[in-house]
């Protein structure tokens, strides 16, 4: 199954090559690397491009760029999957790296009526710095990120264990859904089809947040189902300053359309991959 990987970014060009670092290293390659960009500037630029020479043996990457006019992520989004050519969508950030098993988990617990929704583990500060400076794009818990944990520097170590028993995971209630918050965008994936079926992202959202979870939301609606995958695809993001700019008004505009969505289940977005009237 040919798999595309969407990675959203905007101004982050040292936590992206570490992203694109940890897909290189992954156990199973993706077929192909599409950024979606939501209109960096040229430092960013110039990484994608490096990296296209660089990897060009690994995996091809396609850079997805539109200028920006605020946070526009689904539209992007949307655009870098018009775009792709593979079967299967894995959809990560540009702040994030993963484990290097973390694709290969989300194609083994794959099923074309289910989008599939892990965590991610919150690197700290200082650990990210010393990750950025080196170079080095962590893809799986080791002593050190182990350490900052127990300094309560880094968070969510519960997130950074594989655990692939099924009784032990049920115990864990690893397997348990929220339909309303389980999907988040750096750690989710699915068949194309069920993303087209759906109208894809609704770019009817204003800034991000709950644009992931009204995937699976509608993914439900559709008469499909979330599949969990925490503590089987692990996805670790990298410390930035935050740049949380929700307000009030955005938030309850987004709710209301969740609210609805909900109410009327709804499986189909106006406003999304394709433009319905």
């Amino acid at each position: 199954m040919k798999t595309s990987v969407i990675v959203a970014t905007y101004n982050r060009p040292r936590h992206l090559r570490l992203c694109i670092m940890s897909l290189a290293a992954s156990s199973v390659l993706p077929s192909e690397v599409l950024i979606a960009d939501d209109g960096s500037t040229a430092e960013t630029i110039d990484t994608v491009s490096e990296m296209q020479t660089s990897l060009e043996q690994v995996f091809p990457i396609v850079h997805v760029r539109q200028e920006h006019e605020g946070c526009r992520k689904q539209r992007v989004v949307n655009e870098a999957v018009r775009r792709s050519t593979g079967d299967y969508l894995f959809f990560t950030d540009g702040d994030c790296t993963v484990h290097r098993h973390c694709l290969q988990a989300h194609l083994e617990r794959s099923d074309p009526r289910a989008i599939l929704a892990g965590q991610r583990v919150q690197i700290g500060k200082e650990l990210t710095e010393k990750f950025l400076e080196s170079g080095t794009a962590v893809n799986e818990l080791n002593f050190e990120l182990l350490m900052d944990f127990l300094a309560h520097r880094s968070h969510h170590a519960q997130e950074a264990f594989v655990i692939r028993n099924g009784l032990l995971r049920r115990l864990l209630r690893k397997e348990r859904i929220k339909p309303e918050t389980s999907v988040i965008g750096c750690n989710c994936s699915l068949h194309k089809k069920l993303f087209m079926d759906i109208n894809g992202y609704d770019e009817d959202f204003q800034g991000f947040g709950d644009e992931d979870a009204d995937l699976g939301i509608r993914v439900i609606n559709h008469g499909g189902f979330i599949r969990s995958v925490r503590n089987l695809a692990i996805v670790f993001h990298l410390y930035h300053p935050g740049t949380w700019d929700m307000t009030t008004d955005k938030f309850k505009f987004n709710a209301a359309i969740k609210k609805r969505r909900i109410e009327n289940k709804e499986a189909y977005c106006k406003n999304g991959i394709n433009k319905l009237q």
